[in-house]
């Protein structure tokens, strides 16, 4: 039989799915706690044992994707191979944030409305930022452009991916997820003074 918190944690789980589904379809305005709770399969009640309002379960489904992301980011920067690791980190980035694009969304649509998601948007910047700031010290930067500052240069390394990507699925670029990929690499890596290396077949499957 699972334990109390293993059913407080698959409630938590249903919930958060169920409100994935529901914002996508009603729209984020129009979807109320009780169309969360009919889809999860669970009573009204336990809504509120694990989140304040839906506000709260949109901040925790951002918040989630964040987390995976920058977890994923301290792997594929690697010190061995910087060049690589520049596309692939990338590469996963643009391609996460289409498989979550509904939830990037929602943190601009919000982020103009509420201070809450104001904040969020704010943290999303400095976390990316700050995972670019720690790939580049893992690996070294070589032959950094005089005159570019490291802090100052991961926050435009960061605006440049994050906008390029906005743009790529919410604007109807014509480019694809591989050119924006290839370029944006291919940018960074002139700039930190690593061997830019062209992606493989496999990197773009």
């Amino acid at each position: 039989m699972p334990t109390q918190k293993e059913r407080n944690a698959e409630t938590r789980r249903r919930l958060l799915s169920a409100a994935r589904e529901v914002f996508a379809e009603k729209g984020y305005p129009h979807a109320g706690v009780a169309d969360v709770v009919k889809r999860a399969g669970r009573a009204h009640g336990s809504f509120y044992l694990h989140f304040a309002n839906k506000e709260a379960v949109l901040q925790a489904l951002i918040e989630d994707a964040m987390a995976q992301l920058s977890l994923e980011f301290k792997t594929l920067w690697r010190w061995d191979e910087p060049g690589s690791g520049v596309h692939k980190t990338v590469r996963r980035f643009i391609e996460a944030y289409g498989e979550d694009r509904d939830l990037w969304l929602l943190l601009d649509q919000r982020s103009s409305l509420e201070s809450t998601f104001k904040k969020l948007s704010d943290q999303w910047f400095h976390q990316l930022a700050t995972s670019i700031m720690h790939g580049m010290a893992s690996a070294g930067i070589p032959a950094l452009m005089p005159g570019l500052d490291p802090e100052i240069l991961a926050q435009v390394l960061a605006g440049m991916l994050l906008d390029s990507t906005r743009a790529l699925y919410q604007e109807s670029s014509s480019w694809t997820p591989d050119e924006l990929a290839d370029e944006i690499s291919m940018i960074w890596s002139l700039t930190l003074g690593y061997d830019h290396v062209s992606p493989s077949p496999a990197d773009h499957v």
